[in-house]
């Protein structure tokens, strides 16, 4: 309703203009385009972008205004103003024009404002199995506080860990049963055939082997395309005692796990089980494409990041990057002077950005929160920490009930395992 608004209003405020452009104004080629000012300064998907400048074209099939390389609609041009409309994800920089080639921008930056809508991609919100589409599936996550994972033809794949099961959400909403068969057991096998411990975490590598923790398995799975689980690594002791999360560097095919009471992140190297980094109580990670790992520290109340040395294959002993050290809340801020309430879920957008979801619970983090990229900027995003429930809407008017798991797919959109509502839940960004 809103862009249609904008293209009614431009065409009333520019109509008399562009005709008058025909013989009125043109643009010079040998002369700079200039872009002077802009208003507003900042606005969501579908703001009217008024933009001030010089020697622009009364042609709008030659004016191109992007920011971010994101192309806006131009709705119209008179003298020296252009009126836009922002588009979706456009995200935060100079204004550019361009006609005939030459380009003018702008000194300062528009700052987009991200909406994030929330709604219930899968599950009933009462605790029980059954496939099916959207709403008619069933998970009993029970307490386990399980992990997701998003490939590219935006498949989610849930560790259903009350169930005894590894499930798939299909982009329309269609829940199934890869593996598993509802017995708290170990077994090996193809589908059904197999049985798991509290599946806790997932993760594909690039091969499309899905990798699955289990809490209180003391292993970590592998299911291929095919649905066949088979034992990655096994033990019993440090690096196999509550496997809260796995990630996978997709570079050197490495598998990194979470071992919560365990004290740290571990991998299998030369057939042993290493501990990689030391750390009390790392609950989730995330890892970027140089092999960088972003942990949740239980404990601490902070987000982490361990940097990777690939040509020795180790990691450094980490730094906090966001949240105060043993101090619990619900506080926005840059970085350290943020606060957290026993963070969870991370995962990283294709911007580098970090995503946090909260456990709930006894602790006010019912929540998603967004660290921007290099300032760890943290800022509530959907959800309010001390507000349980479940609603769909627009950011803060959302509700979860424990949030735990968190992916984020190749549009930047997010999937939150909604542990105490037993819920799969989208956030749409805009």
């Amino acid at each position: 309703m809103k862009f249609s608004y904008i293209l009614v209003v431009a065409a009333l405020v520019f109509g008399t203009g562009c005709k008058k452009s025909a013989g009125g104004f043109s643009h010079n080629a040998s002369e700079p385009i200039t872009v002077s000012a802009f208003s507003p300064a900042s606005g969501p998907f579908g703001t009217e972008l008024l933009i001030k400048g010089s020697n622009f074209t009364g042609d709008t099939s030659k004016v191109k205004v992007t920011i971010n390389g994101v192309p806006l609609t131009v709705v119209g041009v008179d003298g020296d103003e252009i009126m836009v409309a922002v588009t979706a994800k456009t995200g935060s920089g100079p204004v550019v024009v361009s006609i005939d080639g030459k380009t003018g921008t702008s000194a300062s930056s528009y700052e987009y404002v991200y909406s994030y809508s929330v709604s219930t991609l899968a599950g009933s919100g009462t605790a029980g199995f059954n496939d099916g589409l959207g709403t008619g599936a069933s998970f009993n996550f029970n307490g386990v506080r399980g992990q997701l994972c998003v490939d590219t033809a935006l498949n989610v794949y849930v560790a259903d860990g009350g169930n005894q099961r590894v499930r798939k959400i299909a982009a329309d909403g269609t829940v199934s049963t890869i593996a598993g068969n509802g017995t708290n057991g170990y077994a090996d096998g193809a589908g059904a055939a197999a049985e798991f411990n509290n599946p806790c975490g997932t993760v594909l590598d690039a091969n499309g082997n899905l990798y699955v923790s289990e809490r209180n398995g003391h292993h970590i799975r592998m299911i291929t395309p095919d649905g066949v689980v088979s034992t990655y690594a096994s033990g019993s002791g440090n690096g196999t005692n509550e496997l809260t999360s796995v990630v996978v560097n997709k570079k050197t095919g490495a598998v990194y796990w979470s071992d919560f009471y365990g004290n740290g992140v571990y991998a299998l190297k030369g057939g042993v089980i290493t501990q990689v980094i030391n750390h009390s109580l790392p609950c989730t990670l995330a890892i970027d494409a140089s092999g960088n790992i972003y942990a949740t520290q239980y404990d601490d109340e902070q987000v982490w990041k361990y940097t990777y040395d690939a040509v020795n294959d180790v990691f450094d002993n980490g730094v906090a990057i966001a949240g105060t050290s043993h101090v619990a809340g619900m506080v926005d801020g840059v970085g350290l002077a943020a606060t957290f309430a026993r963070p969870w879920g991370i995962a990283l957008d294709g911007g580098g950005n970090l995503y946090v979801s909260g456990q709930g619970g006894g602790d006010n983090s019912n929540c998603v929160r967004r660290l921007s990229a290099g300032d760890w900027t943290v800022t509530t995003i959907a959800g309010v920490g001390d507000n349980t429930g479940n609603l769909g809407g627009l950011g803060t008017d959302a509700r979860f009930n424990q949030p735990t798991g968190i992916a984020i797919d190749k549009n930047n959109d997010m999937y939150i395992l909604d542990m105490g509502n037993n819920l799969v839940r989208k956030i749409t960004v805009k």
